[in-house]
């Protein structure tokens, strides 16, 4: 006896079934500079210690940046 299963999949497909988080999707940019900071700071700087501090104003400034740019694409947006 053949089972025909057709399309049909259990298989979680990500980009034909992307999982529901329009919800918060901005709350998960943080982790993502968080990480990116740490990674960079930790090839650029010449001692351990530094780290924690230097990733953290890298990262604040990669959020202060992206927000400004944001606010001038809205008001670009806006006025035009």
């Amino acid at each position: 006896m053949i089972l025909s299963l057709g399309l049909t999949t259990l298989a979680y497909r990500p980009f034909l079934d992307p999982l529901p988080i329009d919800g918060y999707w901005m709350l998960l940019l943080i982790p993502l500079v968080l990480s990116i900071a740490v990674v960079y700071k930790t090839i650029k700087t010449d001692r351990l210690y530094k780290i924690p501090r230097e990733a953290s104003i890298l990262a604040a400034q990669i959020v202060a940046f992206m927000v400004l740019a944001a606010l001038a694409l809205w008001m670009l947006t806006e006025l035009v």
